[in-house]
């Protein structure tokens, strides 16, 4: 098998701003849509969090569906690869200072080994630390360190859950991958039940437990992902576009896209068509 190379954090993206704050580097990073990122690995640990779109994640033999609020940590010199989806993804990304030794050991053993979670929290600290990255005044450094300690402390405590391969039934890799197939078609818990060989209540639970939502939950976010790449590139009106996501009228629709991208499907077209 081909060894990866260690590549700059910033590989392939269309823009990215970034911040040297109190040994971290800190980075809101935007992807293409479509971007293929062959396996490679970095030279710091990375933190990652998925602020908008989606990308699925090729780490530890899995391949790693990552939609909205997903929290990633990618160990340095971790070999893994990226599929960004047609609705592009926007990441924020910190990197501590390899030499700065002054974490507590959770938050060292957290940052020293591959996760894949989802945790709503930690997303609403990484989009207040965006913002501070976007727009800084003179006490942003000291804001970025409160919120990236607090992400860091975050973290450590709900690892031991989350570990790939830890507590982590083999079935929910299926569960996950039949979902992204077939998203867009009907699909009952039983069908799912049946695909992971476990009974539909034992499902319902251990997906909510490591994607913080339930399986119809997931199969909405990966419809309204879908859509947003439609809107951005087809000349499909927002009607159809929303029926073909499964959506009962256009104003269902609206009010589901609204929630989850901050703007109505209009308004996202007019800021994302090329």
């Amino acid at each position: 098998m081909a060894q990866s190379q260690a590549i700059p954090l910033v590989t392939g993206g269309t823009s990215f701003v970034e911040r040297d704050v109190a040994g971290y580097r800190v980075t809101d990073l935007v992807f293409p849509a479509g971007l293929r990122l062959a396996d490679h690995e970095h030279d710091r640990s990375s933190f990652v969090v998925m602020l908008e779109g989606a990308f699925d994640l090729f780490m530890l033999r899995r391949t790693l569906p990552c939609p909205v609020s997903t929290i990633m940590m990618e160990p340095a010199g971790e070999q893994h690869g990226n599929q960004v989806s047609h609705a592009g993804a926007r990441v924020l990304v910190i990197q501590p200072d390899p030499d700065h030794r002054e974490l507590p050991r959770p938050c060292v053993s957290f940052l020293e080994t591959a996760h894949h979670l989802r945790s709503q929290r930690l997303t609403q600290l990484a989009g207040a630390v965006a913002r501070e990255l976007n727009a800084p005044d003179a006490v942003s450094d000291l804001a970025i360190e409160g919120h990236v300690c607090e992400m860091l402390a975050l973290g450590a405590r709900l690892r031991s859950p989350h570990v790939p391969g830890r507590g982590r039934p083999s079935w929910l890799s299926r569960v996950e991958q039949v979902l992204h197939d077939r998203f867009l078609q009907p699909i009952s818990l039983r069908d799912l039940s049946r695909e992971a060989g476990v009974h539909p209540v034992h499902l319902a639970r251990v997906f909510r437990s490591h994607h913080g939502m339930s399986p119809g939950e997931y199969a909405r976010e990966l419809r309204l992902l879908w859509a947003a790449g439609k809107l951005a590139a087809s000349d499909d009106s927002v009607c159809d576009i929303g029926l073909q996501a499964g959506f009962a009228d256009q104003s269902h629709f609206g009010r589901a896209f609204k929630r989850r991208m901050g703007l109505t499907p209009a308004a996202f077209r007019r800021t994302h068509m090329s």
